[in-house]
Order: C-alpha cells, then sequence, then structure tokens
C-alpha cells in the first residue's frame, strides 16, 4: 500500500556513491529522511527515486538537525500528486506492534515488522523490526497505517534487533 510513498535517495560527496530510504507525509511532496543520509554530500547530487522509477531532485529544504537526525525537503515535482503516510497523533507505547518500511543495501521497499521496545531519550523509540544499511530515513509506521518514526540506526554487533527510530514529532512542526 506505501510502496509508492516510501523511497530510495541516492547521494554523492563527488566521489562515492550513498544510498537511503526516506518516505512523503504529504500529497505535495514533502519528503522526510535521516540528516545523516545527507551529510557530507554535495547539493545537486542527491536523487530521489520511486518504486515506479521516477526520480526527483529536492526542491528545497523545509527544516533539518543533526542532533535529533531528520531532515524535511520538498521535492521538485511541477505540481505532482505522491501518495504519502499520514502523521499519527497518537502516543505510540511500549509493546505495541510495528512496521518499517526502507531499503537495506538498496533492497528497494523492504517490509519487516516488531514491536516497539523502549523509548529512549527524548526523540528515541527502540525497535526490534529489523533494520540495516540503506533503511536509514525509512517509515516507522503504527498498526493503524500512521507513520511514528523514522528508521535511523541500530547496534549492528548485538544480533538482537536493537535498532532506533526518531520519533516523527520532532517535524511535525515544519508539516503544516
Amino acid at each position: 500500500m506505501y510502496n509508492t510513498a516510501v523511497f530510495m535517495i541516492f547521494t554523492s560527496d563527488g566521489w562515492n556513491d550513498y544510498q537511503g530510504s526516506g518516505f512523503f507525509a504529504s500529497s505535495n511532496g514533502i519528503g522526510i529522511s535521516n540528516y545523516h543520509v545527507f551529510q557530507g554530500t554535495t547539493i545537486g547530487y542527491e536523487q530521489i527515486k520511486l518504486s515506479n522509477g521516477n526520480t526527483y531532485k529536492i526542491k528545497n529544504v523545509i527544516a533539518k538537525s543533526e542532533d535529533d537526525d531528520y531532515i524535511v525537503f520538498q521535492v521538485d515535482a511541477m505540481g505532482g500528486n505522491f501518495n504519502f503516510i499520514p502523521v499519527s497523533n497518537r502516543m505510540p507505547k511500549v509493546g505495541e506492534q510495528i512496521f518499517t518500511i526502507g531499503s537495506p543495501y538498496g533492497l528497494e521497499n523492504t517490509f519487516s515488522s516488531g514491536e516497539i521496545s523502549q523509548f529512549r531519550g527524548d526523540n528515541l523509540i527502540q525497535i526490534n523490526a529489523p533494520i540495516d544499511h540503506g533503511s536509514s530515513g525509512g517509515a516507522l509506521i503504527n498498526e493503524y497505517g500512521e507513520v511514528i518514526g523514522i528508521t535511523t540506526a541500530g547496534l549492528d554487533k548485538s544480533g538482537a534487533n536493537l535498532n532506533f527510530a526518531v520519533d516523527i514529532n520532532v517535524v511535525k512542526p515544519y508539516l503544516k
């Protein structure tokens, strides 16, 4: 259902290429991802690729935070209408079932499921759903089909699916 709302992000620093994930939070092309997906890359080299093969550039950055690891931007879509994931107004709870969609290792629109394990600090949601390199910036979705977080990182050496997402509430002020 959300395959066309989640996209792959390709960036470059001019020498190396990188890949991450992102998702649309509005029909007019407002996208969300992690700041670290773009960190150290060259503006203008980024490419947003949808599952249907369409590609877009970023028109403008609406908000970003290295500390909270998010970026909110609008794609240059010439009035396009995008499938998007609605942002939740519910407060998630430990034990709640969740789903992720991202592109680990370039495997486009990989779906996984799990539960919320805990809340860490002010803006991190600990999850046990599998995510991996390239999943960064993907959507963390609740059982109601609403986005509650931005998948961001895992403790690779744990083997216990200790993964994290940035709480979607940090970007809500920029989605109005």
